[in-house]
């Protein structure tokens, strides 16, 4: 069916009985397509184009049409200085100033629009300007707030009653879904539409235009062209969803007992709703190829020269996230994001040629640079990948041929074991023990105490050297933790905790402040201040006190001084520990009451002072409790509260027990260190 003759044909009847909808889904082209229509007859029709979306009533529907209709008048340039173009100029006018002169919240009201309207009401508009027919285009149906009955009548009554060849653009597939009576709607259907033209787009034609047309570089155009024929089968989705319903048939139904073939038969239904999700959006298109210039031009720069794999997993992805096909719904939750992808765009998308930070970016809008430079980095150890070992090092267990595993696992198991391989591959090998489940893959026996030995391993040797852990680039979920083994868990948990709580940073500028206090104050007082602590441990206490001990009297005098501009704010952050903290600054008092007592017996009396100067300073920032008990003396419950206090004071865990005499004349003095202890959490 040509589609351009036929909207021609009905645009050509005289007295119409009824409108014409042209349904398709959303982003499909329609409403680019009736654009186009429009410039090629604009030299024999008028088009008064109306969108629906977000209108709430008829009266602001009417206020549109007549609205629109009287722009279009005064825009006809053949028309200008004409009596027509003159009073609609005029009346255009008068409804922009009378709308504008309103008191603001007045123009809200809905009542007033119309009122307004009703000034102008007796400008007549008709389905004709000069010698030339109207045709009335109404847009997005199915996203007015009028209820479709209300609306197709309120339509009605201009074609029917006012002779205007109509133009409905819909996607009646939602106009069902959101209609409370589909009935009503077909009956009204019957009485106002006289044809529904479902609409094709050419996505060749899409597919040609958005590569030749949009603003891209000329090399990125040119792989593009090169996969046109399958960016088209992507848009177009044309694949063979029966094959795929058989070939999930034929991977999955294994009939162990009624029950199992129920699952089966429940997961094969998800999967063909699934399929006839898939979308053709042609916005969302559009912005696949556009956003993946950025990604293209990132691959060029990292020595990646053929980018057609990565294009077309990129462009599959971010078609399904934009139909809102990407979340949580996976089965096996993150472990396995791109599944549904996997059946939507059989032989197309490759999970393997779309690393974490793009879907990231896809997703949630988030490029971190970083991050996918690391990943391609993965991407091409993993391409370059030779020995059994090495790939099962940089590979997914399905990616892998069964002699592979035979081959290399148990060699990949003395590496776990030692501690040689990185956090990352600890992730990969917990994955692919998840996945050889899934695939019935048997496994030697792993030592799971030896793994985490080596994890632990793999961690010190961070910490002890100038490697920087890759923390940003794999994880697991904790969606699903259910599917790992107990012994798989704990074994992540491990990592993760060293990962969540900055141990590697933490460790790293304890070591470095224990290095630059040791060898040099004035590149310690210029580099430590700014950087991150957990605790003022034993460690650098012995640090401090030996650095205060060997530098002269210039140094001392500006101690006390660098030393509050580290740790002087330590009460107000949360991730110190503050029973570390407490046990070290406590040994620091009182090494340096022996260092002045020291000093004082050697008649070092300007040094005596700098270390009592230096003192006050230490015992001026005691660590401020988080957690008091306060009780009255006579109070019931005071024999209870002692006992607990003892219980803390046994287990050495930091607190205060205060009791008091409170007159109720004076309760007040009662709440003193509560608004203190308030003041400060709030600075925090």
């Amino acid at each position: 069916m040509n589609l351009i003759e036929e909207l021609k044909s009905y645009c050509d009847i005289n007295n119409p009985v009824g409108a014409l909808m042209l349904s398709g889904e959303w982003g499909c082209g329609k409403t680019y397509f009736i654009k186009k229509f429009i410039k090629s007859v604009k030299d024999t029709y008028v088009f008064v184009s109306i969108s629906l979306f977000g209108i709430d009533s008829l009266d602001k529907l009417r206020v549109e049409v007549k609205k629109k209709w009287l722009e279009k008048a005064s825009e006809l340039d053949k028309l200008n200085g004409t009596k027509v173009s003159k009073i609609a100029d005029s009346y255009k006018k008068v409804f922009g100033t009378i709308k504008d002169v309103l008191p603001e919240n007045w123009q809200k009201k809905g009542e007033v629009v119309s009122s307004i309207m009703d000034l102008v009401n007796f400008v007549p508009i008709s389905n004709r300007m000069s010698d030339k027919k109207v045709i009335l285009v109404f847009d997005d149906l199915e996203r007015s707030n009028i209820s479709c009955t209300d609306l197709l009548g309120c339509i009605n009554n201009y074609c029917e009653n006012q002779d205007f060849n109509t133009i409905i653009i819909a996607n009646e597939g939602k106009i069902k879904y959101r209609s409370e009576n589909e009935l009503s709607y077909s009956e009204i259907k019957e009485k106002i539409v006289q044809r529904v033209i479902h609409f094709v787009p050419d996505y060749e034609e899409i597919v040609s235009n958005s590569i030749e047309l949009m603003p891209l570089g000329i090399e990125y155009k040119g792989i593009l062209r090169k996969n046109k024929q399958s960016l088209v089968k992507i848009l177009s989705g044309d694949f063979n969803d029966n094959a795929i319903i058989e070939q999930y048939r034929t991977e999955n139904y294994k009939f162990d007992g009624n029950k199992k073939r129920e699952e089966y038969q429940k997961e094969e239904e998800k999967l063909r709703k699934l399929l006839t999700q898939r979308p053709h959006n042609v916005r969302s298109f559009k912005c696949a190829i556009q956003d993946f210039e950025r990604v293209y031009n990132k691959l060029v720069n990292a020595g990646i020269q053929d980018c057609s794999n990565w294009l077309l997993s990129f462009t599959c992805f971010m078609m399904a996230n934009k139909a809102g096909l990407i979340g949580g719904n996976s089965k096996y939750g993150n472990l396995f994001l791109y599944i549904d992808v996997e059946k939507l765009y059989p032989d197309v998308f490759n999970s393997n040629f779309i690393v974490n930070g793009f879907s990231e970016w896809i997703i949630h809008g988030e490029w971190n640079d970083e991050v996918i430079t690391k990943e391609i980095q993965l991407f091409l150890k993993k391409k370059n990948a030779a020995t059994p070992l090495e790939i099962l090092k940089t590979h997914n267990l399905p990616e892998v041929n069964e002699e592979v595993i035979d081959e290399g696992f148990k060699d990949l198991l003395v590496e776990a074991y030692e501690g040689k391989m990185s956090l990352d591959e600890y992730i990969l090998f917990l994955n692919n023990c998840c996945y050889s489940r899934r695939y019935d893959i048997d496994l030697p026996a792993i030592d799971w105490e030896n793994v985490r030995e080596g994890i632990n391993k793999q961690i010190k040797y961070l910490i002890n050297s100038e490697v920087k852990d890759s923390h940003s680039h794999m994880m697991i979920g904790d969606d699903s933790k259910e599917y790992f083994t107990e012994d798989e868990w704990s074994a992540y948990q491990i990592i993760k905790e060293f990962r969540d709580n900055d141990v590697w940073i933490y460790e790293k500028n304890k070591r470095l402040y224990i290095d630059l206090i040791s060898s040099d104050l004035n590149e310690a007082f210029r580099n430590l201040s700014n950087k991150r602590y957990n605790a003022f441990s034993v460690e650098m206490e012995s640090a401090t006190i030996n650095a205060f001990k060997n530098a002269d009297n210039m140094d001392k005098n500006h101690f006390s001084g660098w030393f509050v501009g580290i740790w002087g704010h330590y009460s107000d952050i949360e991730e110190i520990d503050g029973q570390i903290t407490t046990m070290a600054l406590k040994k620091l008092r009182e090494d340096l009451n022996s260092v002045m007592q020291d000093y004082k017996e050697k008649n070092k009396n300007i040094a005596a002072k700098h270390t009592q100067n230096f003192i006050k300073t230490v015992n001026s920032h005691k660590r401020y409790p988080r957690c008091w008990m306060e009780i009255l003396p006579e109070s019931k419950e005071y024999g209870f509260s002692s006992n607990i206090h003892i219980l803390l004071k046994e287990s050495d865990l930091e607190h205060e027990f205060r009791s008091r005499k409170c007159k109720e004349a004076n309760v007040f003095t009662y709440w003193e260190d509560w608004i203190l202890y308030l003041n400060n959490r709030i600075h925090v």
